[in-house]
């Protein structure tokens, strides 16, 4: 009856490729470290945070317009200005987001309003 249960038992290949999967991943770690040194990581880093947290501040601009001046860590300054055609006043608006020595500025359409 032991000969029966051991048939059915696995043959442990799981492992061997969990540990293949670890060798790949300290082989690749290791040349991505040679390769690039660790301050050149360290600040694609944090310009990736910076960008990743640029544009959830911009979709909750395009989503609601926020009454505070800071969203997710970043500094916001807000200004608008008007602009007539020939049959519409066109409110334009103005966001120039702050943090430290990176900005980024972005306009959107506000209010349309028909004047003939």
């Amino acid at each position: 009856m032991l000969k029966a249960v051991k048939q059915f038992l696995p043959k442990r290949k799981g492992v061997a490729s969990f540990t293949l999967l670890i060798a790949i991943l300290i082989v690749c770690t290791a040349m991505v470290t040679v390769l690039a040194p660790l301050d050149t990581i360290m600040v694609s880093r944090r310009l990736s945070s910076w960008y990743f947290r640029l544009a959830l501040t911009i979709k909750s601009i395009y989503l609601a317009e926020p009454e505070e001046m800071e969203i997710n860590g970043l500094q916001m300054e807000k200004s608008s200005r008007t602009v007539y055609s020939n049959c519409a006043k066109i409110e334009i608006i103005n966001y120039h987001i702050i943090e430290g020595e990176k900005s980024f500025d972005f306009e959107i359409v506000g209010n349309i309003t028909d004047i003939s």
